[in-house]
């Protein structure tokens, strides 16, 4: 039996789909381009988009959607602010991409655990269970963007990998706690959303 907090969370139809998936987009668009970023005094959501992407919606198409949308968010910073933003593109940039993938396979598979009612059961089960996803993406993405960084950017010639671990390890917890917040703000609007439909499909046949 699926777990009964997908049914809360998920879009009750494909237009609710595609209005979600446009609000992943437009908050990259707001937050991943520090400019705007720093005016709105908000974190990047690239990390909540790719999770909740993969929980939410599931589709491939989405996950090619939103990667390419965040490559041309890259090229245009490197078009509008030249050379200084030109390191986001080195040799190690794919490894960026992939961590995004895992981000949105960390959704796909809490997901599917909530479908095929993964324990722990029950709502608080379920939100355990979103927790538990986030944090093994999350994870996943910052080793994989983290060892890619070091091995194929070539900016750290001979510092040694343990060293460049300690210079990273402690950014981890902002990158989760970001994550972490922005996927709570999109479920809990989710919950509304459904909430309101529900109350409004009664009010229509009561």
């Amino acid at each position: 039996m699926p777990n009964p907090l997908l049914d809360r969370i998920s879009p009750t139809n494909r237009s609710t789909a595609v209005v979600l998936l446009a609000l992943l987009a437009l908050s990259m668009l707001a937050t991943r381009y520090h400019h705007f970023s720093s005016v709105l005094h908000l974190g990047d959501t690239s990390w909540a988009v790719f999770f909740l992407a993969g929980l939410l919606i599931r589709r491939a198409s989405a996950l090619g959607g939103l990667l390419a949308l965040a490559v041309a968010i890259d090229l245009g910073s490197v078009f509008l602010d030249g050379a200084a933003m030109a390191t986001c593109f080195s040799p190690a940039y794919p490894g960026v991409l992939v961590a995004y993938a895992a981000l949105w396979g960390a959704g796909r598979l809490t997901a599917h655990s909530l479908a095929t009612g993964g324990r722990p059961s029950g709502q608080a089960g379920g939100a355990l269970l979103i927790g538990l996803g986030l944090l093994a993406g999350a994870l996943a993405a910052f080793v994989i963007s983290n060892a890619t960084f070091y091995a194929f950017s070539r900016q750290f010639g001979q510092l040694a990998a343990m060293d460049y671990i300690g210079r990273t390890a402690g950014y981890f917890s902002g990158y989760l706690a970001s994550a972490a917040v922005y996927s709570a703000v999109g479920l809990l609007g989710m919950v509304t959303v459904n909430l309101i439909g529900e109350t409004r499909r009664l009010a229509r046949h009561g």
